[in-house]
């Protein structure tokens, strides 16, 4: 009823679901019990937001930290169509998930933080293991998996910048 409300007066490019519905190795509830609670909700919104923008519906992105594997399927089917941060220390891997599932979802994220804060070869080989295999095919901002935490210095940061800028063609 809100978000019926809420789409008679603006038509959103953007709408963000935070769930953070997993632990580092496993969903918090059942991917059954997500199917069966969840994912009715979930589509009658997004049908909503799709209807409230013709053919070409906004993003739809849904925020979990965790292990989200068991949980994309379920997303796809719910009719969202970005995921993120694809928390790699969790055991998400970015670049399988493309191959499982193809253009169903678009991903942001999905670069080991623990990588950029090492510096160096970790920084390099992390990026080029991700970006070029997702960047081939569309629907992926390269980041870091949560954000830029406090201990990647600013000389990684730059160093990475710089390799993401060369990659995508900046520079």
């Amino acid at each position: 009823m809100m978000l019926a409300r809420l789409l008679s007066q603006i038509q959103p490019d953007y709408v963000q679901i935070n769930e953070d519905m997993a632990y580092k190795a496993h969903s918090m509830i059942s991917p059954q019990m997500t199917k069966r609670f969840l994912l009715p909700v979930w589509k009658r919104w997004n049908a909503q937001l799709d209807a409230a923008r013709g053919i070409r519906g906004p993003v739809k992105a849904l925020d979990s930290d965790g292990y989200v594997a068991e949980l994309i399927p379920l997303w796809i089917q719910a009719g969202f169509n970005t995921t993120f941060p694809i928390e790699v220390a969790a055991g998400n891997d970015i670049v399988a998930f493309r191959r499982q599932y193809g253009a169903q979802i678009a991903y942001i994220g999905g670069l080991d933080k623990r990588a950029l804060a090492e510096g160096g070869a970790a920084l390099h080989a992390e990026v080029m293991r991700v970006v070029p295999p997702l960047f081939a095919h569309g629907g992926f901002l390269p980041a870091c998996d949560h954000g830029v935490p406090p201990d990647i210095s600013w000389q990684n940061f730059v160093e990475y910048s710089r390799l993401l800028a060369q990659l995508s063609g900046w520079f």
